[in-house]
């Protein structure tokens, strides 16, 4: 029990230097990764700098805790935020990321993956299922 809640902390913690921290720490990227990241979202079919697109961003979150509790709805948050985020890769134009955030976003991509493998696919997702209330 505590090795999951250790992944989704990881997981939490990831997501949260991608999105928090690292936009704060240019000097981490060099010149020319700057002048390339201006370019992320070229060619986007949606506003990127719409409010629904940044309360796509604070889903993973919500269901972290969920998660952290064991409640059922928090598993089905995180997958839908998954499924969001792949349909959303089609209209989200261009990704340009520096080194740092490639990292971070990678770390964050396993740990949600192996976070749906433990709760979909193993008998570790018995836990979920006897999850009460909210």
């Amino acid at each position: 029990m505590w090795q999951f809640r250790s992944l989704v902390a990881v997981a939490f913690m990831s997501h949260a230097v991608v999105l928090f921290v690292l936009p704060k720490l240019p000097f981490l990227f060099s010149a020319e990764s700057m002048e390339l990241m201006r370019y992320g979202g070229h060619g986007a079919h949606l506003a990127m700098n719409h409010p629904v697109i940044y309360a796509l961003y604070v889903l993973p979150f919500i269901s972290f805790v969920g998660l952290y509790l064991f409640r059922n709805w928090g598993r089905y948050l995180l997958l839908f935020y998954l499924f969001l985020t792949l349909l959303g890769s089609f209209f989200f134009g261009v990704s340009v990321s520096g080194p740092p955030e490639t990292f971070f976003g990678d770390v964050s991509l396993l740990a949600d993956g192996a976070l749906v493998g433990l709760m979909f696919f193993s008998p570790f997702r018995e836990k979920f299922s006897k999850s009460v209330g909210v």
